[in-house]
This record gives structure tokens, sequence and C-alpha cells, in this order.
């Protein structure tokens, strides 16, 4: 019996406590569907599960080379300065305002704080006004995945 208590406690220790990466809500999932966002956007207001996003219209598709070089060059940058480089990106954009609701167990995300591009799940008291978000929806159109970005 103290064997396995002191087991469980290692596993625990070694694989949660150490791991910053690894998911602690059980049952949910880090990885972002294999599809682009359905949406893109900055909170304008949030209140419980329910947020409005300002949904940005005709931004430029950029091919996977200019991706992933704006990806190193951002990933280079302080949070701080992330934000206010999409800030001035959506400054010219046009948007339209999306409710949503976010359902009990969808996977809400951020990034690590590392160069790695790992994501680990946050809560849904961070989608506050004026955080930047990628959103999933599923066929139906509810939301599947939401992932919070430039923090």
């Amino acid at each position: 019996m103290l064997a396995v208590l002191i087991g469980g406690g290692l596993f625990y220790y070694k694989n949660f406590f150490l791991n910053k990466n690894v998911s602690r809500v059980v049952g949910v999932d880090t990885q972002a569907p294999d599809r682009p966002a359905d949406l893109n956007g900055y909170i304008v207001s949030a209140l419980g599960n329910n947020i409005t996003v300002a949904k940005e219209i005709g931004k430029e598709i950029l091919s996977e080379e200019d991706q992933a070089a704006k990806k190193e060059a951002m990933q280079k940058m302080s949070p701080e300065e992330r934000q206010a480089a999409r800030q001035e990106e959506s400054a010219n954009l046009t948007t339209e305002d999306i409710d949503l609701t976010i359902p009990v167990g969808v996977a809400v995300v951020k990034g690590s704080g590392d160069a790695s591009g790992n994501v680990v799940t946050t809560d849904i008291a961070d989608l506050t006004k004026g955080v930047y978000v990628s959103i999933w929806l599923d066929q139906s159109g509810s939301v599947q995945y939401v992932k919070i970005k430039g923090v």
C-alpha cells in the first residue's frame, strides 16, 4: 500500500508539477483542429462564458512561408510587443461583432510562454475584453476550441 502511495505521488510530481506544458484539465484536448480558425479578433466584451468578438473581415491570407517568417518574428517579441503588433495589424481591418457562448469543457489554451510553440490550458476567466483570440467552430456553429494569442 505504501509503495502505491509513493508511486502515485512520484507520478503526480513528475507529470504535473514539473511539466508545466501538461494540461491540468482532465479530458481536454490541447491540440487545435487541423484547419485554419473560423474567426480571429479581439474580445469586445465578456460575461461568464458569453463573449463578443470583433471578427476580422478581409484579413490577408499568408502563404505557409510567410506565416513561418511572421511566426518566427513574433516569437522574438515580448508579449507586449506581440499585442501591439496585432493591434496595429487589426487597426485597418473591417470587423463584425459576433456573440458566442463557450460551452463547458471546450479547450481554452494559450502559449506556454517559451519559444517552443507549446500551449497550456487556461481558465475561461482569461477571456477578457481586449484579448486577441482564434476560435474554431464545429459543424453546428458551436465553439469547439479557443486559443488566446499574444500572451
